[in-house]
């Protein structure tokens, strides 16, 4: 356009200049000189951007009143062609600030990433102040009354004084009793027996009343000796299903120590959980109420409208009660913990937690073969070995049961001392020996014997049905620990990289909502990712420690506790129980009617290798 101005401006001062000096028109004198010419005025060139051809074709000029022609206009010079209205809009719009291309398939950048996703998370989430806020969390409800607790800590002090572990260890003397009350039916018995009497001198007979010797004082001493010679091997079977009944208890107790011991790292690490979701929740909330501290100030100075107050008021009323449970959870698992632990409240304070949880979630892999844990979890799990303990002592009482057909037989023996009756002299005395043997046989007993035998057997059979049963159970809990664990591994992968994302999506929306170019919700949409991924991530962490602590139970991996527990383990009379407890010891036999049909056998039967099988032979075909 200026151009074409210019080029206007120069015609009409070539225009003012030949009128300015040509004369005024005036009859013609053959006497009048020839004017001088006319300067020769250089055409401007034309515009090269437009091509000569297609221009329209101008008037011949009219001759000048002396007889010359007017110099030539230049030409008229192409204008360019208007914008159009999506032009001026894209030249009117504020700059948009620079930004990475985000590939969506995998790139270097991102497989270096994953393979350094542990790092990265620790990265982002540290330049999100994520584990400075929960150190500064951890020290602000830290109590200097009260000591630290580890999860080591927590481990010895459910041994030393978890009820159910107190229970089940009484539950072991209870039997440890019963064995010696059923064992002494084999030890000869030693009874000490006294008497003393008197009678009066109306109770005697009158040919007494005359005999000056005749004593009315009496007493007697007498030693008895008795011995079960034979009673069908009835004492003897109940010994053994008593001692089945000790072992018995005392692989629950240990069964009982391996599920305490799994509750207290579940519950510890759902106190370092919820704590952790406390701080997640509350930079929700944080970042929430900042974005509204913005949008209000944009609102007064007229940037944005009101409907952006009213989105970030929402998206902030939403995240508290987020932040309400997670501290509600973190209070009632501290609760929960204190009274697994067995511990007690202070003195006038009846909340006031006792201790101070200290832990992160510390995640360490580890790898896993099925079928090794399987083979290892059915020959150590101690609720597995009770339930084969049961078997054994059901089998014993049957034993006793049917011992009811048989006779019985018993030895008896008898020191007598006593007062002469004879005399009126209490010293003297008379003494001697008895010895007998006594015994019995219930012929006919109306059945008695043949229900108590029947219901053995039936109690054998259950206890057998609930031990296959549990092999099943033992053989379920470990590849469900093992499922579990691969789930959480893989979620764990999966959200750290989701996380160090979110980081770097949450920054650019909002860098893109600083300079114009973004709205409020792509930074609420990406605020919300992010702590959905953060929170998956904490979960995972806590699934994948809870399904390590689920497989140590099945395998009774953590049940070391002979040195931290005093009753009954540690105890001259429990040294027995120390090598019955070594995994390497084979497991007792069956009773013989269940030999062929014990589960064990094919479990810990190797894998035969191909190459081992033998090939089928064809059967060669007939003519």
């Amino acid at each position: 356009m200026t151009r074409y101005l210019s080029y206007l401006a120069a015609i009409f001062f070539s225009a003012s200049m030949l009128i300015a000096q040509s004369p005024e028109p005036t009859p013609q004198t053959p006497n009048l000189p020839t004017p001088p010419p006319l300067p020769q005025f250089t055409p401007l060139p034309l515009d090269p951007a437009v091509p000569p051809t297609g221009t329209p074709a101008l008037p011949a000029p009219t001759p000048l009143p002396d007889g010359t022609m007017p110099l030539p206009l230049p030409p008229m010079p192409a204008l360019p062609p208007l914008p159009d209205a999506q032009q001026i809009n894209n030249e009117l719009a504020p700059p948009i600030p620079p930004q990475q291309p985000e590939p969506l398939s995998p790139s270097p950048e991102t497989s270096t990433l994953q393979e350094s996703g542990r790092q990265a998370v620790t990265k982002e989430m540290a330049t999100t102040n994520f584990y400075k806020a929960l150190d500064q969390l951890i020290a602000k409800q830290r109590n200097p009354k009260v000591p630290d607790l580890t999860i080591q800590d927590a481990i010895t002090a459910a041994i030393q004084k978890n009820p159910d572990i107190l229970v089940a260890a009484q539950e072991l003397n209870t039997t440890s009793g019963q064995f010696i009350s059923v064992r002494s039916q084999i030890i000869p018995q030693v009874a000490l027996k006294a008497d003393y009497g008197y009678t009066s001198r109306e109770l005697q007979n009158e040919e007494d009343l005359g005999a000056p010797n005749i004593n009315n004082e009496s007493w007697g001493v007498n030693v008895e000796f008795s011995q079960l010679i034979y009673d069908g091997g009835a004492v003897v079977s109940g010994i053994r299903a008593a001692i089945s009944d000790e072992v018995e208890s005392y692989y629950r107790l240990r069964g009982v120590i391996d599920r305490v011991i799994f509750e207290v790292k579940t519950n510890f690490y759902e106190v370092v959980l919820n704590r952790a979701l406390i701080i997640a929740n509350q930079q929700s909330v944080d970042l929430l109420a900042e974005q509204l501290k913005d949008q209000q100030n944009r609102y007064e100075a007229g940037t944005v409208p009101r409907f952006n107050v009213l989105q970030a008021e929402v998206a902030l009323a939403n995240a508290k009660p987020p932040l309400i449970e997670a501290e509600n959870n973190y209070r009632v698992s501290m609760y929960r913990l204190v009274r697994l632990l067995g511990k007690d409240y202070p003195a006038g304070f009846p909340t006031e937690v006792p201790f101070n949880v200290v832990g992160k979630l510390d995640y360490n892999a580890r790898d896993f073969n099925a079928d090794d844990a399987v083979r290892s979890a059915v020959t150590r799990n101690p609720d597995l070995k009770a339930q084969r303990q049961v078997i054994l002592g059901e089998a014993a009482r049957v034993n006793k049961e049917f011992a009811g057909y048989l006779p019985q037989i018993n030895a008896k023996a008898v020191q007598t001392n006593q007062s002469d009756m004879l005399t009126s002299n209490l010293t003297n005395m008379v003494n001697g020996w008895f010895f007998g043997i006594t015994g019995s046989w219930a012929v006919w007993d109306g059945l008695l014997t043949y229900g108590n035998v029947k219901a053995a057997k039936a109690r054998m059979e259950q206890a057998k049905i609930n031990y296959d049963n549990g092999v099943r159970e033992v053989i379920l809990q470990v590849q469900q620990a093992i499922s579990n664990i691969l789930q959480a591994k893989e979620t764990v992968d999966s959200q750290e990289a989701s996380v160090v994302q979110g980081v770097e999506a949450l920054r650019l929306a909002q860098e893109r909502l600083d300079a114009g170019a973004g709205t409020q919700l792509d930074v609420l949409n990406q605020q919300t990712s992010l702590l959905q991924s953060q929170t998956f991530l904490l979960q995972a962490y806590y699934s994948y420690i809870k399904g390590v602590a689920d497989y140590d139970r099945a395998l009774s991996l953590d049940t070391k506790f002979q040195d931290i527990f005093d009753d009954p383990l540690t105890n001259p009379q429990a040294r027995r129980f120390y090598k019955i407890n070594n995994p390497d010891r084979p497991q007792p036999t069956l009773p013989r009617t269940y030999r062929k049909k014990d589960p064990l056998v094919p479990i810990l039967q190797p894998a035969p290798s191909p190459s081992s099988s033998p090939a089928k032979k064809s059967k060669p075909k007939g003519n």
